[in-house]
């Protein structure tokens, strides 16, 4: 959709609170939703559409912990000639294996997210695709050992403990299970819209509602599909995006790695190969607060040791949606055919 063509939105405490609420409970029904939130259900459901139509909040789908072992994560940066940088990251975006493109500052421009199914086939992109690439002068990368937060648990926050308490789901059951080509088609139509009704789904998929309410409820209840709530980063009132490079020693890296994770901040904590092993991305509400976080993390963890920062001044790509400036969906991309693959 063009930029043009997204509405102006004024997002207040109540558009917030739907978010937040959707983060923790993604496919609620409008009831549930207006129960918790005191509100008429009708007035819930019309102010998701309005926020939905324009590009400030999505709920999609991506594949679950169940099958993150059978994924591998590269992060590269990547260093752009003069001139060159529009189209590369353009290129980027299109690539069904990107999972984020990153426009950043620092001496790489981009930071950019690869999901392949092992390290050989992330090699094959790194020498198919960015090797081959014209504009890219080179590239670093490294390869996520430990996540340890992602962005899918990320949370705004506006909601009460008990609201949200209200809201949770039981905690998913991380087992794999058989995925064939109808899987794949509801994972498809979960990612583009992820409240789709069952209705719908079943027209769209060519198979009864009673299969694809019992398909969709297997495929979130075993871990193999998660869904996830986004907002905007420019009204979600943390418009900051900045990105640490650390060095812990390998004795206390898991420690270090899992007492970020509750912090509101911290979007994702993961560990790298390579000497700069923990990666810790954050949303802050100013540029200003990063310098007051990494003075609290250094002497909550004295071996806790920056290395390189970036702020992002751009996220361009984002699990399959394009992103303008501000952070609005603007556009759903082409899945990865092998990131749930057919067993």
């Amino acid at each position: 959709m063009p930029l043009s063509d997204l509405p102006d939105l004024v997002v207040d405490e109540v558009d917030l609170e739907i978010v937040n609420a959707l983060q923790v409970a993604p496919r609620a029904t409008w009831a549930v939703l207006g129960r918790t939130l005191r509100l008429d259900s009708a007035t819930v459901a019309r102010r998701w559409q309005r926020l939905s139509a324009a590009g400030l909040a999505w709920v999609t789908c991506t594949v679950g912990p169940s099958m993150h072992g059978d994924t591998c994560m590269a992060y590269v940066r990547v260093v752009t000639a003069q001139g060159h940088f529009d189209d590369v990251a353009a290129r980027l975006v299109e690539n069904p294996a990107v999972r984020y493109v990153h426009h950043t500052t620092g001496a790489s421009s981009l930071l950019v997210v690869v999901a392949r199914r092992s390290p050989a086939a992330v090699a094959h992109f790194l020498r198919d695709v960015l090797d081959v690439m014209p504009g890219v002068l080179s590239y670093r990368s490294e390869i996520r050992t430990v996540g340890y937060s992602e962005p899918s648990r990320w949370r705004l926050r506006s909601l009460a403990p008990a609201q949200q308490q209200t809201l949770q789901a039981p905690a998913v059951e991380a087992h794999g299970i058989r995925v064939d080509e109808v899987d794949r088609s509801l994972y498809e139509l979960l990612h583009t819209d992820g409240r789709m009704g069952f209705t719908e789904m079943a027209e769209q998929a060519g198979v009864s509602e009673a299969t694809v309410r019992r398909r969709v409820n297997r495929l979130l209840s075993s871990g193999s599909l998660r869904l996830r709530c986004e907002v905007a980063q420019s009204v979600s009132g943390w418009p900051t995006t900045a990105i640490l490079w650390a060095r812990v020693p390998s004795s206390s890296l898991d420690q270090v790695a899992r007492a970020l994770v509750p912090r509101p901040e911290v979007r994702l904590s993961c560990s790298l190969t390579g000497p700069d092993n923990l990666l810790t991305m954050v949303w802050l509400r100013t540029p200003a607060e990063l310098p007051e976080f990494e003075r609290v993390l250094s002497e909550s963890h004295p071996e806790y040791t920056v290395t390189d920062r970036a702020v992002c001044l751009h996220t361009m790509k984002q699990m399959g949606r394009q992103l303008d400036a501000d952070g609005r969906c603007i556009r759903a991309l082409a899945l990865n055919p092998t990131a749930f693959p057919v067993t």
